[in-house]
């Protein structure tokens, strides 16, 4: 199945230049952007659902959701405004 819209935590890691994908993880998610997709679920044998609760997915093999973290990448770019002044030499 093709995931449209996400990126692996590990080529955020290396495309963000830190040090390891605990680092880009506590970064995601002091910016409150740190959605990723549910991994596949097992096939259900009954009508009944399972009760366990969902293993912890590792952090190399956590996927980023872009299309459900825009709104908080959006919201976190209008803290950092950039105002240009006249007359600025480039």
């Amino acid at each position: 199945m093709i995931r449209y819209m996400t990126l692996p935590l590990p080529h955020l890691t290396q495309t963000l230049s830190f040090d390891s994908d605990a680092e880009t993880n506590e970064f995601l998610e002091s910016h409150k952007i740190a959605t990723y997709t549910q991994p596949p679920a097992a096939p259900q044998t009954g009508p009944w659902k399972s009760i366990k609760p969902l293993p912890v997915v590792p952090l190399d093999q956590r996927v980023w959701d872009c299309k459900k973290a825009h709104g908080g990448c959006l919201a976190g770019m209008q803290k950092y405004r950039v105002v240009d002044l006249k007359g600025q030499v480039d």
